[in-house]
């Protein structure tokens, strides 16, 4: 029976290689998208689930409030309050805080072959031993010992590799961190292997927690923030009772002193499982995702897959209508419906599986492309997870599309098939109903990808009120800034009038902060002689007194400050026009003069600055203030091109980083350059935004393919119903555009109608998804027209290859057998 069965099976995908083709290549597109987005969706919701105390390891985070308006979440604590938790609450086993020291512009110093070396050193944390008590760090040399003691540290594998040849033998070496707050040697006591992919946490080198009274006078404060701390509990149905002593704890010993600036915090414990898909929640070791998009995704996965379910029932209907009399021919000579069934849901089976192996291929030949778009190699798409959730879709898919033959079948009479009279075929309004849910949705995902590429494209071309082109930025050596000798001020000096000689290079300028990072330095400002509770937050940026005529930031009341000004003797602070709203000034002038407090010495506003989006067009402006600092990070050199001459911008630009690096070597002979484009370090902020765009824009064209073949199916089964009839009119002299408009009427109909539904509801589904843009488009004219057109002139295409070959048909052929 079996054999037989497989033997028609193939017979009929022999025979009908067309239908079988699009069959099996919608259902392989299908399951191919399918895979890749629920291969992306695991790994993003995979996250810190490895770690075997992930379940009751949470992170203490708070919303914070200034007189009682959110401010947004914060993961950064007081130390004392991780701390003390642990000392109180038996129901805590274990904490681990880290402190960020990524601000200080760290370089590694240490002796390779007698002779000094040194490399900037990013990823640098101070944390303390119970970080390996919470998650599962692999030690591949050395041990957490000793890392409750100063001037201890442990380096990632990939860090220690790039040091020591060995890391087995370079537990007990010693080597020098310097930065902006000093130098201090420290004692290598351990490797760990690299914190997978997978993980929100993210470090290269880890210093042990005692070290933090070299930079910070935090280690015991209530009321000094800069802490990401962790707590185990020895349940996860304890969070309830162990966040009552944290708020317990809050309102005992921060809650007074940061109510005298207006702010409150209400602590929450996040699970670390879901830090990575919380992007709202501010995180220091590595970007998160947008929970948001991995809905969106799994939606289109789940869209795509049913379109195709879809699409083969309407094109294994017709080649069912087209074997009836195969079927009524069995059921004469024997075979029961139960047979018949078997033989359908047999052959979707085995279509299916076809169309899995395909998806399978599909995937392998586009890993190049799969790779740039969600940035995850093929290797990390395959888990046996998914394969078995595939699987279990073609199950599903199979008993669908088998049994849906069978209630067809159910409907006709097959003795009326067997005389010829075939009669009015069922079913026909579903058919219809499933075609026209697939334009609704059509429209929505080419409105949506329409919305989402012009969003993108907004954010990335929007005047940002600074000038980033051309820009080449050079990490700074460390300096001291509280050292009198201060060698690497006197050397950009020199460095900058050497390359101001060379007419390539139209000017130069350092600063703490960079255009495209978060501010890492504030304070609370408030007017002098005004209650503390009416504080703003601001970002402090530390600078040279050309960073503003530098960036393009013009100076919209009083002046830019000057060489000569000083915030600590004078006073001297200029402050961007939107921390002069905050502090309540109606124009930038009236904020002239003002006296702020809340830094560490009393400022005086001498001038106001245009805003600036200094991160990207998803904040909003931030409140600022500019002072004169030496504490630098960043060497900025703007670049001069000559339209002139013959090379292209990248040749050019390519020739003057080579003569800068020349004169660089020859000023900072010990230290390597490290370099980069700000504009290309400005756009890294919408690389989530960008691969979202293409992955929704690719998947959604896969969505629309498979949508065109199923009109494809609709149109050629409504064709074969009418083949008589369309016989009949040509041969009383109907003309070729009379029976295009006939056949075709229908479906641009329903088409029109799917258009006209859909724009409300995409319209609502845009402007929500918009929402979450500070900065964003406004859905114009292009919004309704382009999605309306498209879908139209796509239906058009779909069916009218068949419509024009029909109408072509002699008409005798289909009259001959009537």
């Amino acid at each position: 029976m079996l054999k037989n069965y497989l033997t028609t099976i193939f017979r009929q995908i022999k025979k009908n290689k067309i239908f079988s083709f699009i069959n099996i290549f919608g259902l392989a597109l299908g399951m191919a998208a399918c895979l890749v987005i629920a291969q992306y969706v695991s790994f993003h919701k995979s996250f810190d689930k490895f770690h075997s105390n992930s379940e009751r390891t949470f992170r203490i985070e708070g919303e914070a409030y200034k007189s009682g308006e959110s401010l947004g979440k914060t993961a950064s604590t007081p130390a004392m309050l991780a701390y003390t938790l642990k000392e109180t609450v038996p129901q805590v086993q274990s904490i681990a805080r880290f402190y960020d020291y990524n601000y200080a512009n760290n370089t590694i110093i240490y002796n390779y072959n007698e002779k000094q070396v040194n490399f900037k050193q990013s990823q640098v944390y101070v944390t303390e031993s119970g970080l390996f008590d919470i998650f599962d760090l692999e030690f591949v040399a050395g041990g957490s010992q000793k890392f409750d003691e100063p001037q201890k540290a442990i380096l990632s594998e990939s860090a220690s590799v790039k040091y020591f040849d060995d890391p087995q033998k370079a537990i007990g070496s010693k080597f020098t961190l310097s930065g902006n707050n000093g130098t201090h040697e420290y004692e290598l006591v351990g490797v760990i292997k690299d914190v997978p992919d997978n993980s929100h946490l993210s470090f290269e080198l880890l210093l042990s927690f005692p070290s933090l009274d070299n930079y910070s006078k935090g280690r015991n404060s209530w009321t000094q923030n800069g802490m990401i701390s962790y707590v185990m509990l020895e349940e996860p149905g304890q969070k309830g009772q162990v966040l009552d002593e944290v708020k317990n704890l809050y309102d005992q010993n921060i809650k007074q002193s940061i109510g005298k600036s207006g702010y409150s915090v209400d602590y929450y414990f996040q699970p670390i499982t879901e830090i990575h898909l919380d992007q709202e929640s501010a995180d220091i070791f590595r970007a998160g995702l947008d929970g948001k998009i991995i809905l969106i995704l799994s939606l289109i996965a789940i869209i795509i897959l049913v379109i195709a379910w879809i699409n083969y029932m309407n094109l294994s209907l017709i080649r069912t209508i087209e074997r009836l009399k195969e079927m009524g021919i069995r059921k004469c000579m024997g075979s029961s419906m139960k047979q018949i069934t078997q033989l359908f849901v047999l052959e979707a089976f085995i279509m299916n599986a076809i169309a899995f192996g395909f998806a399978l291929l599909i995937t392998q030949i586009g890993e190049k492309y799969l790779l740039e778009i969600t940035g995850l190699p093929i290797s990390a798409l395959m888990n046996m997870e998914i394969l078995l959730l595939l699987g279990g879709l073609i199950v599903v898919g199979t008993l669908l599309i088998g049994f849906y033959p069978y209630a067809l079948l159910k409907t006709i009479n097959m003795v009326n098939v067997l005389v010829g009279q075939r009669g009015k075929v069922g079913g026909t309004k579903l058919r219809k109903g499933l075609v026209f849910v697939q334009f609704v949705i059509t429209f929505i995902l080419i409105a949506g990808t329409i919305t989402i590429y012009n969003q993108i494209n907004y954010m990335r071309d929007a005047d940002l009120g600074i000038e980033i082109e051309n820009i080449l930025v050079i990490q700074s050596p460390p300096g001291d800034v509280g050292s009198e000798q201060r060698e690497d001020v006197d050397r950009f000096r020199t460095l900058k009038t050497e390359l101001l000689k060379q007419s390539g290079i139209a000017e130069i300028t350092n600063a703490g902060e960079i255009p495209g990072e978060q501010v890492g330095w504030g304070t609370s400002i408030y007017l002098k002689n005004e209650s503390r509770a009416n504080s703003v937050q601001t970002g402090l940026i530390s600078m040279d007194t050309d960073f503003p005529s530098f960036f393009g930031i013009d100076v919209i009341a009083g002046r830019a400050l000057r060489e000569g000004d000083d915030p600590w003797t004078k006073q001297d602070v200029v402050i961007n026009q939107k921390l002069a709203e905050q502090l309540g000034f109606d124009t930038p002038d009236d904020a002239l003069g003002a006296e702020l407090s809340g830094f560490f010495a009393p400022l005086t506003v001498r001038g106001v600055l245009e805003n600036h989006h200094h991160t990207s067009l998803h904040d909003d402006y931030q409140p600022l203030a500019y002072i004169l600092s030496s504490w630098t990070e960043y060497y900025f050199i703007k670049m001069k091109l000559d339209d002139t001459k013959g090379a292209s911008r990248s040749n050019q630009l390519a020739d003057l980083v080579s003569s800068v690096k020349g004169e660089w070597n020859n000023v900072f002979t010990d230290y390597q350059m490290n370099y980069f484009f700000l504009d290309s370090a400005f756009d890294e902020q919408y690389t989530e935004d960008v691969r979202f765009g293409k992955i929704f824009s690719g998947f959604s064209s896969l969505a629309i393919l498979i949508a065109c073949l199923g009109l494809f199916g609709l149109t050629s089964f409504t064709i074969q119903q009418r083949t008589k009839e369309i016989g009949i009119r040509k041969a009383l002299g109907a003309s070729a555009k009379h029976l295009v408009l006939l056949l075709s009427k229908e479906y641009l109909i329903l088409t029109g109608i799917a258009c006209i539904l859909s724009v409300p509801v995409a319209y609502l589904i845009m402007n929500k998804w918009l929402e979450s843009y500070t900065f964003r488009i406004d859905l114009g004219w292009w919004f309704f027209v382009i999605p309306v057109v498209f879908v139209i002139g796509m239906a058009i295409l779909s069916i009218m290859s068949k419509i024009l070959s029909t109408i072509k048909t002699n008409p005798i052929d289909s009259l001959r057998d009537e």
